[in-house]
Formats: structure tokens, sequence, C-alpha cells
């Protein structure tokens, strides 16, 4: 049977057996122990309970010369479908290459009443080995394990404002704290010791622009493994060419072209324990700033018979630090991945992004989107009927049997499948 088809008991036992989980989280999975209250207080505020959200893993992940199973939490069964989807497809033309990987966080100093820039700059400039020396002081165990502040620069905003740019290396972590230790560090000696008359220091605080933290990946699929019984693989990789093409004409096709491509990015990020609005703000950050629309870019390659795929996506993560270390499941997910450095989880993260994309566009321009998406929903629309237990795999069943199903036909058939059983 295929991984997919397996139960979930049957899903965990064999991963157990190929070495990508460990007995204690098979276990762990399978009895969805809550958090502690200790934890729930801990990590939020006002604590009620818990929001679940279903947890699972896209299958076919070819990145870099290795394989993975990609944790994702997501609603939508769709997103991870699709995942698998495309990147089984994408495993075909060799997998997802990574073409450069960033690392480093940015923080700010702001700065007030500034009437001479130049004379400024220069007072921090001759001062720079004492900032240095702040800000290893301020932090002094990311330097131990080689991080810590890399580069700092002025710059100029008008009317009297300018910006004391620090850019840190935060090793593992995402860093937003660290970020801000050394930010306002180097804020207090800014103060004491540089700014002179009316400049002052209005803020210090990290940047979510996601400016340094950026992955590139490269993706290439053969023909053959775009083809539909009635277009063949050509026409395919034209077709998702052309629709690439045009979403970086129109914005209102672009924005629902960069959500194919954030449903894996979202999905991964979650699964990991990482900051879900620190990864919104880069990226949105970057759609500003970069001259195109979407995110990911697709080229036909006639001649080599192959699809190229690349996507450059800002994205500030971690793979220790913040919920990753309170979260049981997200330590999970990074043992599925064998846990990966940051720089390979960045990568991974971009992976399942193209290879939801690649699905996406492929749906449309072939058999459209609503057949297979509708199919998934299925289980939801049984939900929603009021099906319990095995009736949800019964009437799931049947639906995918109909040919427009919705709610009041989901109720009818729930009704006639309880009906047979009480006569049974």
């Amino acid at each position: 049977m295929k991984f997919y088809e397996l139960s979930r008991s049957a899903r965990l036992a064999q991963l157990v057996t190929q070495g990508c989980l460990t007995a204690t989280s098979a276990t762990y999975l399978t009895e969805k122990p809550a958090l502690a209250d200790e934890v729930l207080t801990a990590i939020t505020e006002n604590d009620l309970g818990q929001f679940v959200l279903p947890y699972a893993v896209a299958d076919h992940f070819l990145i870099d010369g290795q394989r993975y199973l990609v944790p994702m939490v997501t609603e939508e069964p769709s997103v991870v479908a699709a995942a698998s989807n495309g990147a089984q497809r994408i495993a075909a033309g060799g997998g997802f290459k990574t073409v450069t990987v960033s690392h480093q966080l940015k923080a700010q100093v702001l700065l007030t009443g500034i009437t001479d820039f130049a004379t400024l700059n220069q007072r921090i400039q001759a001062q720079a080995q004492q900032l240095q020396a702040v800000a290893a002081a301020a932090h002094p165990s990311i330097v131990r394990r080689g991080g810590g502040l890399r580069e700092l620069a002025l710059s100029e905003k008008g009317q009297g404002t300018a910006s004391l740019d620090l850019w840190i290396d935060p090793q593992a972590a995402f860093g937003a704290n660290l970020a801000n230790t050394i930010a306002e560090a180097v804020a207090g000696f800014l103060q004491s010791s540089i700014l002179q008359g009316d400049e002052q220091v209005l803020a210090a605080i990290l940047s979510n622009s996601g400016a340094r933290m950026i992955a590139q990946i490269q993706a290439q699929v053969p023909y053959e493994r775009l083809a539909t019984a009635q277009l063949t693989g050509a026409t395919v990789a034209a077709k998702i060419v052309a629709l690439n093409q045009f979403a970086q004409r129109d914005a209102d096709r672009a924005s629902t072209e960069n959500k194919g491509v954030l449903n894996g990015i979202f999905a991964v990020t979650l699964a990991t324990g990482n900051d879900l609005r620190a990864v919104s703000a880069a990226i949105t950050d970057q759609l500003q700033r970069q001259s195109q629309l979407t995110l990911a870019t697709w080229q036909d390659h006639p001649a080599d018979e192959r699809l190229l795929g690349e996507l450059t996506i800002a994205l500030p993560v971690g793979r220790v630090g913040g919920a990753i270390n309170s979260l049981p499941a997200a330590k999970i997910s990074l043992e599925l991945l064998g846990e990966p450095q940051v720089t390979t989880l960045m990568s991974i993260i971009a992976s399942a992004g193209l290879a939801n994309n690649l699905a996406a566009l492929r749906s449309l321009v072939t058999s459209g989107i609503q057949a297979g998406h509708m199919r998934l929903q299925a289980a939801n629309l049984a939900i929603q009927a009021g099906a319990q237990g095995a009736e949800i795999a019964t009437l799931t069943q049947q639906l995918n049997a109909q040919a427009k199903p919705d709610l009041a036909r989901a109720q009818a058939l729930l009704t006639i499948i309880r009906a047979q059983k009480k006569e049974s």
C-alpha cells in the first residue's frame, strides 16, 4: 500500500521501523497528550485551553540529494496532497536544489535630531570596535557559539532621522530576543558616548524585513511528469509558464498564485514551531521591494524537455529557541527532518512552497483546481453533516462518488446510512 493509504497507526509504525521517528515520538503522536497547564500558562496569556490543528507529513521530497518526509500543520488536506504531488514530479527531475541561503537578522537603532549626518557617521565609525564589544558583552553566549554582530551601518532616512543598522548572525535561532538585546545595548552606548546635542535614540528593535534571511531554490520537471491523458507534457509546461507570466503582470492573479506558495510555507513553519507572523511580515516586505509580483517563476526549456522553477523567499526561522523548545510536536518535526541545520530547514520550507505552487499551476491548466479540492474536502463535508466515528469514512466515500456533493446531499446520505445500520 502507498503511504497515504495506510492507517495512521501503520504510518507511525513504518516511520519508527525506518528510523524516522523514535518510539517515544510515535507514542506521543498516538496518544495526543494535552500540553501541561504550566506550559500553557508559560507560553501564552489568559489561556483557556488548546486549539488543535491536524499534523501531517508530505512525501516524496528530494532536496539537495536527501529524501525527506516534510511535516505540515494545516486544516486543508489539499495542501498536503499538493505538496506530495508536486514534490514527486520534481523528484523525477533530480529534486530541489538550493541555490543560496543566508541567515542574518537585522536590528535597528532609530535616531532623531540629526543635523549633520556625515559627522555622526564619522563618530560612529570611529567607535565601531567599541560598538562591537558592547554587542558582544550584551550576549556573550552567541559569540561563544560563533555568532553575534557581523556588520553595522548608518543610513539616513530624511527629516533629521537615521537608522544604525545591525546585522546579526543568530546561529541556529531566529534570534528576535537576541537582536533586541544587542540593539538596546548598542542604543545605550550610542546615547551615552556618541550622540551629541539634540541627537536622540528613538527606539531600538529588530527588523522583520528578512532581507538577509533568504532561501533560493530551483527545481526541474521532465515533460513526461507533466503530461495528462489529454495533454502532452510540452503543452502543460507552456501553459504553466503562460499562467505564471500572467501573474507577473496582474496583481489579482499574483495574490492567488502566491497564496499557493504560502500554503506550503506556512504549514511547515507552523509544524516546526516557528513564528508565522515573522515569516508573513518578511514575505510581505519582500513582495513590496521586488520588481516582480510573484514569489516563484517558471521557465520552459523545450530543448531539454523540462520545466524549470525557481523560488526566492524570505524565511526568518530557526531550529532552536522560542516555541520550538517548548512544543513537543515541533521537536518531533525536527526529528522527522533529521535534525537539520537552520539553513537546511530554510531550504526544506522553501521546497514545500515550490511543490505546492507546481501542483496548483498544473491543476489549473489541466483538470481545474476544484475537482481534486472537493474530493479532499468530502471528509469535512461529512463532519459538517453530523457524521461521527466510522460514519465519517463511509459518508466520505459516498460523497466522493457524487458529481456535485453539497451539505444537503451529505445530510440525506447520512440519514440513509443510519437507517441501514438500524435495519442491520
